[in-house]
């Protein structure tokens, strides 16, 4: 009885008397711009190297693209590539018909499948370098129309799916590509990136649905944007990657889903960049075409 009344006693005053507060404050220091890259050297293509730089978490951020660009993009960037044999100094340009619209590109060197390329950026006082390879190409076994796995009912939203077998030894990578119809250029589809750490030699089959467009809608499974219908020609480019570039874009978009949500766990990038961000990548891919027939 006598623990009973002291356990009453001390709740009362626990909600009688309020508890102390004190105000703190942080300042967060800024880290300074450092450069990022967005670079790729595709077999039988001559490499496209994005230059930028970061901002600060609590920065403003452009509300258009035009304000976006000249905020961040770097025009004046010394970026050379050498594949052991010829080293380029690539030249900036403008190209309002292919994606990033902006880069920096060679018209020496053009890639090749089992070459190893060393990317030189040099901006910002600083200098970013990378090395990357270009693997062989894996060939697609199938590839089919199938059923709405999320909708088995819905008959005019498809599914694109992919059949192909991974070699017999471990350190393979891939990202999917797609376009549709008309569309001028493939785009990565979201979600479709992977690695033989766990189907090594195996046969794989899944699906897929429509690429990510850049500045589209994003994240949604709304019919146009996501699924295909009966009719569309499907252009697929199923890409063969380095695992250390496989790393960047798995913790990437790991990193773009939780974006924005509170309740995610903070996910590190695994940048290929030593002296900078982002990623350079060697990739050599089959191509293939599906008429989607009902």
């Amino acid at each position: 009885m006598r623990i009973l009344k002291i356990f009453i006693w001390l709740f009362a005053a626990w909600m009688v008397f309020p508890s102390c507060e004190r105000e703190i404050e942080i300042e967060l220091e800024g880290s300074g711009a450092s450069i990022v890259v967005e670079g790729i050297i595709e077999a039988g293509s001559a490499p496209r190297v994005l230059v930028s730089k970061n901002r600060g978490f609590f920065a403003d951020f452009p509300a258009d693209v035009i304000s976006l660009l000249d905020t961040f993009l770097i025009r004046d960037a010394v970026v050379i590539v050498s594949d052991g044999s010829i080293s380029d100094t690539l030249d900036f340009i403008i190209n309002p018909f292919e994606y990033p619209f902006a880069y920096y590109t060679s018209s020496n060197i053009t890639g090749e499948v089992g070459k190893s390329y060393t990317l030189t950026v040099k901006a910002l006082g600083q200098t970013a370098t990378s090395v990357t390879m270009i693997p062989p190409p894996v060939p697609v076994d199938s590839l089919y129309f199938g059923i709405n796995v999320f909708d088995a009912d819905a008959d005019s939203e498809r599914l694109a799916y992919i059949q192909y077998t991974d070699p017999d030894t471990f350190g393979n990578a891939y990202r999917l590509y797609s376009k549709r119809n008309s569309e001028p250029q493939h785009f990565p589809v979201r979600g479709q990136i992977a690695s033989d750490e766990f189907i090594n030699g195996r046969m794989v089959t899944f699906f897929t649905g429509q690429s990510t467009k850049p500045f589209g809608v994003q994240d949604t499974f709304v019919g146009e944007n996501f699924f295909y219908r009966p009719g569309d020609t499907i252009f697929i480019k199923f890409c063969s990657i380095g695992m250390r570039e496989f790393d960047f874009y798995n913790t990437f978009e790991a990193a773009q889903g939780g974006n924005g949500n509170p309740f995610s766990a903070p996910s590190l990038i695994k940048s290929n960049i030593v002296g900078g961000l982002g990623v350079w990548c060697g990739q050599s891919y089959f191509a293939d075409t599906l008429i989607a027939i009902n």
